[in-house]
């Protein structure tokens, strides 16, 4: 009796010896899951306050920000006005934020000087800072409090001028219009322009001349709709290759011109009257259309996260960049029905993010020791219609 006695009180040692040890591991786990589990404010700056980018946009920072524990607050941004620019930033910095994505590069130097001066990371989304990287890397790339941008798409875009002039050409259009944004603003959409006509002028060279194709001059959109008399002007359209958002600054127009027979291929994807008049649907005037993906914003967020807890990848760049995203490009019906379908993009449904939530902490240094830039380069690139249609 004395020897079971004896037994069981060593077993119970055991096991007491035991939950010490377990709950004090627990007790350590939680200690640096709170430290890297600290609830953070980050400030979304877009570049306007609807449509669908903008619903998207917001549907996959919803869906993530319980699992990233934070918090999204939000602003409006102009492409012209500094001083609107840097209101709107202070705004949010006094709102709490201590991080911001902002989706303009209009103000950038002093923004970043508020930021700095309240010890705010300031990252880059839907924009290539163009003007920044070319007039002040050192200020704005060089500051330890910008991570760096991801872009609309790619930086160089001028693969795509190439790809709308082979399907012009391979469709017969024979007179064509380009529109773009200013110059100052959106300045690699030149090389969009002079790509897709470099492309036709070789056609034309060896092309009969009943088969040769007009591109008349480009046509600049000062941020709002396209006036009716270019329509006018230009009466004998076969289509328009809008650089410049033409889902909501042509089309329109074309409608209430009477002028869908107009083919248009542009940047910008609104949803309703795209997809419903896409490809060889409805009135057929939409025959190309590209977009970004919302959850290219995980770019500079997984970093501003990582800056305020303290964290970074063992193999960042010691400069901050600039760096491509993947662009969405839809060619064609199948395509088309997939996106309707399957994208966060055009359902602004969480469920259809190409990234879960545990996707977005794994990308995190905070929540993933393994975690690399490389990863991260690799996840924002991948966001492609190809990629969406085998999901």
């Amino acid at each position: 009796m004395r020897r079971n006695f004896k037994k069981i009180m060593s077993l119970m040692l055991l096991c007491a010896l035991f939950m010490t040890t377990l709950l004090t591991g627990c007790s350590s786990n939680s200690k640096t899951d709170n430290i890297n589990e600290k609830k953070h404010k980050i400030g979304v700056a877009l570049y306007t306050d609807t449509g669908k980018a903008v619903e998207a946009i917001k549907a996959f920072l919803g869906g993530i920000s319980k699992d990233i524990n934070t918090e999204f607050i939000y602003t409006t941004l102009t492409v012209y006005d500094e001083a609107t620019n840097k209101s709107k930033i202070q705004q949010l910095i006094s709102a709490g934020a201590e991080g911001i994505i902002m989706t303009a590069d209009m103000g950038t130097v002093s923004i970043l000087q508020e930021c700095e001066k309240a010890g705010v990371y300031l990252g880059g989304f839907l924009c290539d800072y163009n003007l920044s990287y070319n007039t002040a890397f050192d200020k704005v790339f060089k500051n330890k409090y910008f991570v760096g941008t991801v872009a609309d798409g790619k930086i160089d875009l001028s693969d795509w001028g190439k790809i709308v002039a082979e399907d012009v050409i391979k469709k017969g259009y024979k007179n064509i219009g380009v529109l773009t944004f200013p110059e100052y603003a959106y300045p690699n959409q030149k090389k969009v322009d002079e790509t897709f006509r470099t492309v036709i002028n070789e056609y034309n060279k060896t092309a009969d001349a009943s088969k040769k194709i007009n591109v008349i001059p480009t046509q600049v959109l000062e941020f709002k709709p396209l006036d009716s008399t270019y329509l006018t002007k230009n009466a004998n359209l076969d289509a328009i290759f809008s650089i410049a958002a033409g889902a909501i600054n042509v089309y329109p127009t074309l409608v209430a011109s009477g002028k869908t027979n107009i083919k248009l291929y542009t940047s910008g994807f609104e949803g309703k009257d795209d997809a419903a008049n896409f490809g060889s649907l409805g009135n057929r005037s939409f025959q190309q259309i590209i977009f970004s993906s919302p959850e290219a914003i995980v770019y500079p967020l997984v970093q501003l996260i990582d800056k305020l807890n303290g964290k970074s990848y063992s193999d960042a760049p010691a400069v901050s960049e600039r760096v491509d995203s993947g662009l969405m490009i839809i060619s064609n019906d199948k395509e088309m029905e997939t996106v309707k379908t399957k994208s966060i993009y055009y359902t602004a449904n969480f469920r259809d993010s190409f990234l879960t939530s545990q996707d977005v902490r794994n990308l995190c240094v905070s929540y993933n020791k393994d975690a690399t830039y490389a990863k991260l380069i690799e996840t924002v690139k991948s966001l492609t219609v190809d990629n969406l249609m085998k999901k």
